[in-house]
């Protein structure tokens, strides 16, 4: 998985959703090419690394005519891009469209996320 590069981060919200452990990070310092607004990673109670990453990435300034921001979901080998807008720069409605996107990837529909942070 082309998981993201992190050399520091601030935990920002924490959750518990069926078997998953699920942290948000902020204040982001990565080697990679893109500048993370927020990392959002589902981590399996059984397993040691995430299984799936959501991601708030600013968009250089000749891509931001849809937005600041973009949306992209690692899971196994697949990358996505989930578009562009200005919502994934805020905290809460960031958290709340990876939460959803990502309960529907796991199948997790009828599970309610539990905020522990």
């Amino acid at each position: 998985m082309p998981a993201p590069h992190i050399k520091t981060a601030v935990p920002k919200r924490r959750y518990e959703i069926d078997n998953f452990s699920v942290v948000v990070l902020g204040e982001i310092e990565s080697k990679d090419p893109v500048n993370y607004k927020y990392i959002m990673a589902f981590v399996d109670v059984s397993e040691t690394d995430p299984l799936l990453y959501v991601t708030s990435e600013e968009n250089p300034p000749n891509q931001r005519e849809n937005g600041r921001y973009r949306v992209r979901v690692l899971y196994g080998d697949d990358e996505r891009d989930m578009g562009s807008d200005e919502f994934p720069g805020d905290l809460e409605q960031f958290t709340e469209y990876g939460l959803q996107l990502a309960s529907r990837l796991l199948q997790l529909t009828e599970e309610e996320p539990i905020r522990l942070m």
